[in-house]
């Protein structure tokens, strides 16, 4: 009896302790996996996030390894650089000191992936993306050969921020308070005035109704086989033709006809006044802007088309009607939405277009806060496309600092009356020249 217990009360302690050695160790591995894993998505791919998976994901600067998690494991097939040089990349595991690795753009074209760079850093409306890199952004997104498109920064948070931010909206169809909480929660600090003023009077681009789609097909040339299975299809399709294809002919003779949406879809598939489909877009826009009663993407396509190319005569006849107080009071919305096509874009032609505004102390139709105004709207377009920021060096007070910034865009016009008149299409000013490696080293 005693010896047998001995013997049984041995062995039965021995598998206990084991299994506690055993937990103990788990517990240990699990606790380094932990840290291994924390360690990563700090050093390697900070701030990481998948916005649409397998269409848009930002991050702080990765490194060499972060690189290859985005491009082999998530498929990225397209990484956007916001520095203001071609950075060189931590290499390794672990990489505490100087950046030993490759040049982003050499390490990332080896992964079989596009590197672009579109330096950021310097603007004097910062964080907000200058006017030439908010057109490329668009037209990267809107075409999914470019798809997945990784975007960073330095630290992901405002330049990355105003991208994400800009995406959310667009392509998303998420409100400006949505997509402004999403970005401030990703370490932002302090708000911008400029680049959240911009966001809260971005408005996303017209897409048809049910019913608009259906009317939209009924010039599908059915020689060409089964139509396109949604809007976005029909517009690459329709941007990737010759004008004198057969698709863009009997998209022409649609247009002519007045059908219904094809002024939106005319605003998302010309973007060259030399395009046989200009001349005809804006000849229609313009006959658009003194109706009364049509859809809010008609007024909003008919005042980009014509701003950017309508005739003199088209042109000035628009500044006319956006000067008249009777062009407004006859219809709020109308006015509202037509000044949405006139401020969604940063091109130099649009100057013209925000000298009426900047005499309306009116907020937006559209508008959730009074500070929302359209001279404000108008102040705050200007100062990115000329890359001077009105607002500095005022007071502290907010209407009094936004008066004070009209003030100053009004003395702008006075000694630049070239850029009241108005013009056709002109390319968008913007910084695409990278700092030297050289200009790095002696700023440290």
């Amino acid at each position: 009896m005693d010896e047998s217990a001995s013997v049984l009360g041995g062995e039965g302690k021995l598998p206990r302790r084991r299994l506690r050695l055993w937990l103990a160790v788990l517990a240990a591995s699990l606790g380094l996996c932990g840290l291994a894993w924390l360690g990563f998505w700090q050093g390697h791919l900070k701030r990481f996030q998948a916005v649409r998976p397998g269409v848009f994901y930002r991050s702080a600067q990765p490194s060499e390894l972060g690189l290859q998690v985005l491009v082999k494991c998530y498929g990225v097939k397209t990484v956007v650089s916001l520095q203001l040089e071609d950075m060189r990349l931590h290499a390794g595991l672990i990489d505490l000191g100087e950046e030993g690795g490759a040049l982003e753009s050499h390490y990332v074209a080896g992964l079989g992936a596009r590197p672009v760079q579109w330096p950021m850093g310097e603007e004097a409306c910062w964080p907000w993306v200058s006017p030439w890199q908010y057109e490329q952004f668009f037209r990267m997104m809107d075409d999914p050969a470019n798809w997945p498109v990784a975007v960073h920064c330095q630290g992901g948070r405002h330049r990355t921020g105003t991208l994400a931010a800009l995406f959310r909206m667009e392509y998303d169809r998420w409100p400006a308070e949505r997509a402004l909480a999403e970005m401030y929660a990703f370490d932002f600090g302090v708000p911008v005035t400029i680049q959240e003023y911009n966001l809260r009077t971005y408005w996303p681009r017209p897409r048809p109704s049910g019913e608009e789609w259906k009317s939209l097909l009924t010039w599908w040339p059915r020689s060409l086989g089964p139509p396109p299975a949604d809007y976005d299809e029909l517009v690459r399709r329709l941007r990737a033709e010759g004008p004198q294809g057969p698709l863009r002919k009997a998209f022409a003779a649609y247009l002519e006809q007045g059908g219904a949406f094809s002024l939106p879809l005319a605003y998302r598939v010309v973007d060259d006044p030399g395009d046989p489909l200009a001349a005809l877009a804006a000849q229609h826009a313009s006959a658009c802007l003194a109706r009364l009663g049509l859809p809010p993407g008609t007024y909003h396509a008919a005042a980009a088309l014509t701003a950017d190319f309508g005739t003199p005569q088209q042109q000035e006849q628009f500044l006319a009607l956006l000067y008249k107080p009777g062009y407004r009071q006859a219809s709020h919305e109308r006015f509202e939405h037509v000044v949405q096509g006139l401020t969604n874009r940063y091109t130099p032609n649009r100057v013209a277009f925000l000298r009426p505004l900047l005499e309306l102390e009116t907020p937006h139709l559209a508008a959730r806060t009074p500070q929302l105004r359209y001279c404000n709207t108008a102040v705050a377009r200007l100062s990115c496309i000329l890359d001077r920021n009105l607002l500095s060096g005022t007071s502290d007070h907010a209407a009094q600092v936004w008066n004070q910034a009209r003030q100053a865009a009004r003395r702008w016009f006075e000694a630049h009356a070239e850029f009241c008149r108005p013009s056709t299409l002109l390319p968008p000013p913007g910084r695409k020249a990278l700092h030297a490696q050289a200009d790095r080293a002696r700023q440290r």
